[in-house]
């Protein structure tokens, strides 16, 4: 019978087995990670930073051309330059905010700018296109509402059905003028589902926002019929109508996703909207890691393969982890845990009626 085996407190505490041990605890990283708080959650939720965004941008909008409103020359039907300028100037500031948000909650700068005036031109050439079908529909409309009030005055608003078929009037117009503020973001990127995510959002907010502009009007407008304090609530409000439903439709439409859990921007998730989603520490990757050395420019890339996504590491020298195993390719699965430098994230697929 063989001498059995003796390891002593030497041989344990050994060099040669302390760098071992230490060797695999590092190849078979597990991040510990606690849930963000609510109120970080909701900061970084794109419904959020998006809503408020945009609203922003259409207090902007409102403040450049407030100056130049005249409510007399409005009453009496006489050409208002403000009016004129009202659909491309709010649908250029909300698209110029829109497109920046992500940017500026990602800390990329470089992103924000390019998709930010994108996003600017987009909607304020877009707007003055704007003005062909959304001055036809909204003077139909017009026409309409005069011919249902039973008591029509001079210089003052419809009542009952006459009102209400002004503001679904108005919602209309607005449903088209926000159309290009909520594609800026989209053509910028060049991605489709972005475009088509924006162009949805920003319809069904446009059009909310503008069926409540009148209503606004009626809540604010003083004694004298001054109306400057009622379009920066209305506008306002569009603004953010029109961020609330394009972060909500992206987030109906979604079918992967990243939850940063631990990092810079712990509590943010990221839809992977491309086939492939590069992660890195450069401002050009899709998914920006920034303040990690140990993340490379091009550290990994996660593609969509059909509705079945894969990670591939960048053959970086820190490596990529998924569920604390170091690999160089691998298919995802819902909740894995990959970790990449000392940021983690948890790849989430909503599920198909066919899975």
């Amino acid at each position: 019978m063989p001498d059995p085996i003796r390891i002593t407190d030497a041989d344990l505490n050994s060099p040669a087995v302390n760098d071992y041990v230490e060797t695999q605890k590092y190849l078979s990283r597990d991040e510990s990670t606690e849930q963000a708080p609510w109120i970080i959650r909701v900061i970084y939720a794109n419904w959020f930073y998006l809503s408020i965004a945009a609203m922003i941008g259409g207090l902007v909008g409102w403040a450049l051309i407030e100056p130049w409103f005249t409510d007399e020359d409005l009453a009496d039907d006489q050409f208002d330059l403000a009016a004129f300028l009202m659909f491309p100037v709010v649908a250029g500031c909300v698209g110029l905010f829109l497109g920046a948000a992500e940017g500026i909650i990602c800390r990329n700068p470089l992103r924000a700018i390019k998709c930010g005036f994108t996003a600017l031109g987009v909607g304020f050439l877009g707007g003055l296109i704007a003005l062909v079908p959304t001055g036809m529909v909204f003077t139909l409309m017009s026409v309409l509402a005069v011919q249902l009030w039973e008591n029509p005055q001079a210089g003052a608003m419809p009542t009952g059905v006459a009102l209400l078929v002004l503001m679904m009037g108005r919602g209309a117009a607005w449903a088209i003028a926000a159309i290009p503020a909520g594609m800026g973001q989209g053509i910028a990127l060049r991605e489709r589902k972005i475009i088509i995510n924006g162009l949805v959002g920003a319809v069904l907010g446009g059009l909310l926002g503008g069926l409540l502009f009148d209503p606004i009007y009626l809540a604010f407008v003083g004694d004298t019929g001054e109306a400057d304090l009622s379009r920066a609530v209305g506008f306002g409000v569009i603004g953010l109508l029109v961020g609330l439903f394009v972060g909500l439709v992206e987030g109906w439409t979604k079918t992967a996703w990243l939850l940063m859990r631990k990092g810079p921007l712990a509590g943010k998730q990221f839809i992977l909207f491309k086939d492939a989603t590069v992660m890195g520490s450069s401002p050009k990757a899709d998914v920006y890691l920034f303040k990690d050395d140990a993340i490379e420019p091009r550290h990994a890339i996660v593609t969509n393969r059909g509705g079945r996504f894969e990670i591939e590491d960048g053959n970086t020298a820190d490596g990529t982890y998924v569920n604390g195993v170091p690999v160089k390719r691998q298919i995802l699965h819902d909740g894995d845990q990959i970790v990449l430098g000392k940021t983690v994230l948890e790849f989430s697929v909503k599920e198909t009626k066919d899975a």
